[in-house]
């Protein structure tokens, strides 16, 4: 394999509370389909801050027609913008539970950046782009049909199973199932210790 790695990481039986979370209306998946493990200091309740982008403003975008009459979408910079490392700390309603055991047994391992959960609806694909960092991803729930694309290579995630992958390289998601496909994605900002 050349963009994946498989890790040799502890086991964290992380879905069962996802699902607990979700059904006790804890958290709820917003309009990006992603839940911000992690926030900054000044933000200890946000479970939402870290999703989307850091460098874009997507609650300030607006739809405009161009000279032809096409509909585009413009999406101002955020100003300032968000960093990784500004994600240090663990979400309160993620505190004394398995999620953030999982996020300080990483810590042994990698600088982290943020931590989120991240959903992919049935029948749905991601854009073809790149990180600023590699991402580890551990598959919560997936199935048959569930890819993920880096460069040329394809590969399905097994659930359960930790990865490295160098989405620096351009690269794509989708998820051709009738389920979601949920996993946790790790931004890791750095090694701190050999594997």
């Amino acid at each position: 394999m050349k963009y994946f790695e498989k890790l040799t990481l502890p086991d964290f039986d992380l879905y069962p509370e996802v699902v607990n979370l979700l059904n006790s209306n804890t958290i709820d998946w917003n309009t990006t389909n992603q839940i911000c493990i992690n926030t900054t200091p000044d933000r200890p309740g946000d479970y939402v801050y870290g999703t989307g982008s850091l460098d874009l403003d997507w609650d300030n975008s607006y739809e405009y027609k161009d000279e032809n009459g096409n509909k585009n979408i413009h999406v101002p910079p955020r100003n300032p913008p968000l960093s990784e490392e500004m994600f240090t700390e663990v979400v309160d309603i993620f505190k004394n539970t398995v999620f953030e055991d999982c996020v300080n047994e990483l810590k042994k391992y990698y600088k982290l950046g943020r931590v989120r959960l991240m959903r992919l609806e049935p029948k749905s694909c991601l854009s073809w782009h790149h990180d600023y960092s590699s991402r580890i991803h551990l598959p919560l729930k997936t199935q048959e049909g569930c890819f993920m694309v880096i460069e040329d290579e394809v590969l399905h995630l097994d659930q359960g199973t930790w990865w490295f992958a160098k989405t620096t390289n351009k690269h794509t998601a989708f998820n051709g199932s009738k389920s979601d496909r949920i996993h946790l994605l790790v931004n890791v900002l750095d090694t701190t210790s050999s594997m």
